[in-house]
């Protein structure tokens, strides 16, 4: 069998429960958003199901890592795999974009269900133009934020192992953890209050029609539709971010990690 199909299966077969878990949960929600609109002739309810459900895709692909890391860390393979650090950690990159990427599709039908063939009128400054722009757009944003969030999760799971081979802090491991979530985002803090980074990374935007709010009238609900700025900067830091992320992690899985 091709190593890397062996790879993406392994991961598979470890992660295809949790998967299908989600799957369950997200069809039970959505089936309950349908339901409660047709109950109370208000389409716009399941507005709320699909802004739940895509809050939960923004933190699907970091869970789905760590039961992943988890799992695969009670057999401990990987300390007699031939395969690189980088290879081990990208089977389980592409797995988790998969499932992430069914899971978005499912809840983009739903949306375009509801808000076309559901409740029209409760949607009527959108267009199938701007529906389009606007699915396109946070579906890549929720792909990026998985996987952005999914970087720092493998980060943080592999410094908390690494950490055991020092007896004299083992126990305080998640003290580390803390520490490092918490210098981290104080000193982003502290550089974003420097004006001249500030103003840099906020100087390019770039506009988008994102679903804003809810409008109750004439006893019935109405989306309304607004544009926002995103500054663009930001996402290249983010890229950075992510790709330094992943390769100190796998710097420390190549060291063969023992969990």
């Amino acid at each position: 069998m091709n190593p890397i199909k062996g790879l993406l299966k392994k991961d598979y077969r470890i992660s295809r429960f949790l998967f299908l878990t989600w799957i369950g949960a997200m069809l039970v929600m959505l089936s309950f958003g349908i339901g409660m609109s047709a109950y109370t002739n208000q389409p716009a309810g399941t507005l709320t199901v699909i802004v739940l459900l895509g809050l939960s895709l923004a933190v699907f692909a970091p869970v789905m890592m760590l039961s992943m890391l988890v799992t695969e860390g009670k057999n401990q393979l990987w300390l007699y795999s031939p395969r690189s650090s980088y290879s081990l950690l990208l089977s389980k990159f592409a797995i988790i974009l998969i499932y992430q990427l069914i899971t978005q599709v499912l809840l983009t039908i739903y949306t375009a269900f509801s808000m076309y063939w559901f409740g029209k009128a409760v949607y009527e400054q959108l267009s199938i133009g701007l529906f389009l722009e606007l699915a396109i757009f946070v579906n890549i944003g929720l792909v990026l934020l998985g996987i952005f969030l999914t970087c720092w999760i493998t980060f943080y799971w592999t410094i908390y192992h690494a950490l055991k081979r020092y007896p004299k802090i083992r126990n305080f491991r998640w003290l580390v953890i803390i520490f490092i979530f918490f210098g981290y985002n104080l000193l982003e803090t502290l550089v974003l209050r420097i004006d001249a980074i500030s103003t840099f990374i906020f100087k390019y935007n770039l506009d988008l029609l994102p679903l804003t709010s809810l409008n109750y009238e004439d006893e019935s609900w109405n989306v309304l539709i607004d544009i926002v700025e995103i500054p663009i900067i930001p996402f290249f830091y983010f890229v950075i971010l992510s790709l330094f992320l992943f390769y100190i992690a796998s710097k420390l899985l190549a060291k063969k990690v023992e969990v």
